[in-house]
């Protein structure tokens, strides 16, 4: 899961299936298994296991990058599997040294990356999952890690910078200190009303 980039995932409603999320914003895709160590609502500190990711690079925008990778969970992988579809969608954005997140937790991408990550269901492992078809698409993994979450709601991007703010701000009060930039996780697909919107920004701490 997480950063200060704000530039998130739009334009996918079309590619999207009704497994995500109705324009109510109930969501029927499942999420990465976490603990929660603190919770301050809208603020909580989480711990994540292993992610087993999807990835893909944004160098042709969003809706490009998020085609890629519906196509390989929708059968464009060795053995034509289908593989469900989980909530976030990780949207990555090194170009200023932050990142952003956008489909369960978290991501490592090279300086002046820019990718977005699909989280594969947690029963999938690196060496099981079926290897991607297009060579654009690559699977990886991200550690465990510990996070400072804020929950807010609206638009994603519109209010991620906002939203991160207050996370430090709280992080200060809490001592917990930052160990990586933030990212920003998005649960819904564009047409969900934005009252109804579950959006995240993350930021993975000191584990002490």
């Amino acid at each position: 899961m997480f950063s200060r980039a704000t530039r998130a995932i739009t334009g996918i409603a079309s590619s999207l299936s009704v497994t995500a999320c109705s324009v109510f914003g109930s969501a029927a895709a499942p999420e990465p298994d976490y603990t929660v160590i603190l919770s301050e609502p809208p603020f909580e500190v989480r711990d994540y296991g292993e992610l087993v990711v999807a990835k893909t690079a944004m160098a042709d925008g969003s809706r490009a990058a998020f085609s890629r990778l519906f196509n390989y969970i929708s059968g464009a992988n060795t053995g034509g599997r289908d593989i469900a579809m989980t909530a976030p969608v990780l949207n990555t954005d090194n170009s200023d040294g932050s990142k952003i997140a956008m489909t369960a937790p978290v991501l490592q991408s090279g300086e002046g990356a820019r990718e977005m990550l699909f989280v594969l269901p947690d029963n999938m492992t690196l060496e099981a999952a079926p290897a991607p078809t297009d060579s654009a698409v690559t699977l990886d993994t991200i550690g465990p890690r510990r996070v400072a979450v804020v929950q807010y709601s609206g638009f994603m991007a519109r209010n991620a910078t906002a939203e991160e703010t207050r996370l430090r701000d709280w992080m200060a009060r809490k001592n917990l200190t930052a160990q990586g930039s933030a990212d920003v996780a998005g649960y819904n697909p564009p047409w969900t009303l934005p009252p109804l919107r579950r959006n995240e920004v993350l930021i993975p701490i000191d584990a002490k």
